[in-house]
């Protein structure tokens, strides 16, 4: 690949596009879910919502944390951009509270129930390492399976 900038520009161009004409009177903390269906939106907004105290007052706070759903080529390109190599299936920018998601996962409720759960801990530690997210990580995993639902594909 030539221009891993542009690719990622090309990727998240739109998203920053739609964001910004989403109607204004979600609250911050209402997250902005992008090409999920509606069962997807549903369950990832559940789960979002297990997470909500911790993220309050956390970086950047105020500012909607974004998830993106790509087809899984599209997520490696991604990944390859933003450099986040040794990820297969989700990674996140702290910085831009933006989760990136393959769109592969949702073929296995654990495997989404693993990896959403995981970057949504890295958002509440604030933490880049893996060990910290899963303290986080661990606790939502248990509230979202009683809460939320789980025949999502």
């Amino acid at each position: 690949m030539k221009h891993p900038q542009s690719l990622a520009v090309r990727i998240c161009l739109p998203c920053l596009i739609v964001s910004c004409f989403w109607p204004s009177g979600l609250w911050a903390e209402d997250a902005v879910i992008i090409g999920a269906t509606q069962q997807q939106e549903r369950f990832l907004t559940c789960v979002l919502h297990i997470s909500d105290d911790d993220l309050r007052g956390t970086p950047n706070s105020n500012d909607r944390l974004t998830v993106v759903i790509l087809a899984h080529q599209k997520f490696l390109e991604a990944r390859g951009a933003f450099h986040a190599h040794k990820t297969k299936l989700a990674f996140s920018s702290l910085l831009a509270r933006r989760i990136y998601l393959s769109a592969g996962m949702f073929s296995d409720f654990e495997t989404l129930l693993r990896c959403i759960t995981h970057e949504l801990g890295h958002f509440a530690t604030q933490s880049l390492y893996e060990g910290n997210a899963e303290i986080a990580a661990d606790r939502y995993r248990k509230i979202a399976r009683l809460r939320c639902p789980s025949d999502v594909q």
